[in-house]
């Protein structure tokens, strides 16, 4: 503005020293030129209005010469308009801070040069937030408003480019006064680039993604549609065979039929071991009965079972095992067997109780069937009762049978040959004493056997252990009267508990998934994983696999086999499944993904067996 306000100082100066003295008609015509310039161009008309009165004044006599130097000197007033225009010419002056603006928005003005810096803007929003910025100037557009107001006025300078070039400086000062709309306009064409730009370069990485995600998915899919061939044929083969759950069938044997694999096996016969009768005596796990009519205690899981007892309300009992379960296996005084878990209030509850009332305060169980006759009384061979009896010396006067009940007509569970040696459990001072030789346990004539100091004399001179006793004829799980009390002159086998234990424990996964490679009881597991963990939760380590498996530990005829022992299986001289002896010639494993972990007998694959759980 300063150049253009000094070009026109200069312009009006050569003027005047150029200009002749003309004739008043040409001034005339130049004023109403000057009158007819479009109101844009006053600045310019106001310069010429200085030489017209210069003119006008050079067009009277000589003397008035002094008045054409008189103009100028009051010219001013003259030039005042342009010094009164100033608010006229102040929306320039004010234009700075929309002059500033395009210093500022020079990103926005130079879009219209080059496409580039429209690009740029996509690169980085700030330009795209750049109008509010210059929208700031719009907070002063109170200020200059008037240029908005004026720009009708204003817009007439785009009609000077042709007469001069100077107006093209003005279109940039005019076009901060239309920044608001350009600015919108540029913005949204900013926006509307950067969008299609940034669609563009979505598109782009998405159609990259989705070749990427494309060949994942194909190789995926070739990948799920070999494991489920390989799936198929395991399912296939599992569901002929439920043994045949192959791990590792793609895995090759050094042998080529399971007769050679056998054969070099060492494969021994082991000591003969019996399910173990006695009992152990666990700690008090206190329930209450909280129903007030009481409950009924029960063979088996379900009330269409037989009752063996009743229990009424506040009556007490020992939960002995499946707490978790809706169905609790529990023994109260001489009772045992199953109560349905709603009827009791146990834990912390139970254990207020009975320390409130008095353990011996709370009434036990009613009998209502005879311990011999209860088939759920051995279910678990532990007790919260005493389960180790002082040793009362008998021997035998004769040889004599011991008898599964209390008269000589019933059947005959062991015999005894004169001088041998038994343990006097109960009913001592009758005519028929419970008593226990080896592992015979049933009733014998008080009759026929040497008791008191004659026995005690009898041990102390010839030792206890040289004396002989019983050849059991009826094994204990089949004896009605093993389990006349449960207490015993012998603790029970550590080993035989641990199997009972395991397989228990064992048999409450029946049901659950297979999974192959899995280990988890519940989550799901393949075979071996399946008695790997079953073992390691009673102390004892497993390879991972039935191949490893097949040979820790020692070797034995399936025969042989006892509850808690593991049988293998093999196909063409390679070990490929694992399952668990649970006796009765039943095993429990994990047969296969269309099966899970089941109960079922020993297949004809079954090769070896062997034992890890030993005295």
């Amino acid at each position: 503005m300063r150049k253009r306000r000094l070009l026109t100082a200069i312009l009006c100066c050569t003027l005047a020293a150029a200009v002749p003295a003309a004739a008043s008609e040409t001034n005339s015509a130049e004023v109403t030129k000057v009158e007819k310039t479009d109101p844009s161009s006053e600045a310019s008309s106001q310069g010429d209005g200085g030489n017209e009165n210069y003119t006008s004044s050079t067009s009277g006599t000589p003397q008035s010469n002094s008045t054409q130097t008189n103009p100028p000197q009051t010219n001013p007033p003259q030039t005042d308009p342009p010094q009164t225009n100033p608010p006229q010419t102040n929306p320039p002056q004010t234009d700075p801070p929309q002059t500033n603006p395009p210093q500022t928005n020079p990103p926005q003005t130079d879009p219209p040069q080059t496409n580039p810096p429209q690009t740029d803007p996509p690169q980085t929003n700030p330009p795209q937030t750049n109008p509010p910025q210059t929208s700031a100037p719009e907070t002063s557009a109170p200020e200059t408003s008037a240029p908005q107001t004026s720009a009708p006025e204003t817009s007439a300078p785009q009609t000077n480019p042709p007469a001069t070039e100077a107006p093209v400086t003005e279109s940039p000062e005019t076009t901060p006064q239309e920044t608001v709309p350009e600015t919108g306009s540029q913005t949204e064409t900013a926006s509307e680039q950067t969008e299609s730009e940034t669609a563009g370069e979505t598109a782009a990485q998405t159609e990259s993604t989705q070749t990427s995600e494309t060949t994942t998915e194909s190789e995926s899919t070739l990948e799920s549609e070999s494991e489920t061939e390989s799936e198929s044929e395991t399912e296939s083969e599992s569901e002929t065979d439920p043994e045949e759950e192959t791990e590792s069938e793609s895995e090759t044997s050094e042998y080529g039929s399971n007769e050679e694999l056998i054969a070099h096996q060492n494969i021994v016969t082991p000591p003969d071991i019996s399910l173990e009768y006695r009992f152990t005596q666990v700690e008090k796990d206190y329930a209450v009965v909280s129903n007030p009519e009481g409950c009924g205690i029960y063979e088996e899981k379900s009330e269409d079972s037989r009752e063996v007892g009743k229990l009424e309300y506040y009556g007490i009992c020992y939960i002995l095992a499946d707490g978790d379960s809706d169905w609790v296996y529990i023994e109260s005084g001489n009772v045992r067997g199953f109560v349905e878990a709603e009827n009791l209030a146990a834990g912390e509850v139970a254990d207020r109780i009975v320390k409130i009332k008095g353990e011996e305060e709370l009434p036990t169980a009613r009998l209502t069937v005879a311990r011999t006759e209860n088939e759920a009384f051995d279910y678990t061979h532990t007790t919260v009762q005493e389960v180790m009896a002082d040793k009362v010396f008998a021997i035998a006067s004769r040889d004599l049978q011991i008898y599964e009940q209390k008269k000589a007509s019933s059947r005959v569970i062991g015999t005894l040959s004169q001088g041998g040696l038994c343990y006097i459990l109960a009913d001592s001072g009758s005519d028929w004493v419970y008593v226990e030789s080896g592992d015979s346990r049933g009733f014998v004539q008080a009759s026929s056997l040497k008791t008191g100091s004659a026995a005690s004399s009898v041990v102390s001179d010839k030792g206890e252990n040289n004396l002989s006793q019983a050849v059991t004829q009826v094994a204990p799980e089949d004896n009605k009267a093993c389990y006349y009390t449960v207490t015993s002159v012998k603790e029970a086998s550590q080993a035989a508990k641990t199997r009972e234990a395991l397989v228990n424990y064992a048999l409450q996964f029946v049901g659950n998934p297979y999974v192959w490679g899995g280990t988890s009881l519940t989550n799901g597991a393949d075979c071996s994983g399946f008695v790997q963990t079953l073992y390691a939760t009673f102390g004892y380590s497993l390879p991972r696999v039935a191949d490893a498996q097949s040979v820790t530990g020692m070797q034995i005829p399936i025969s042989s086999a006892e509850p808690g022992d593991l049988i293998f299986y093999a196909k063409n001289g390679y070990v490929y499944h694992v399952s668990m002896y649970i006796g009765n010639g039943q095993v429990i494993h994990a047969a296969g993904r269309s099966q899970g972990i089941i109960v079922s007998g020993i297949s004809g694959n079954a090769v070896w067996a062997t034992r890890l759980i030993q005295d």
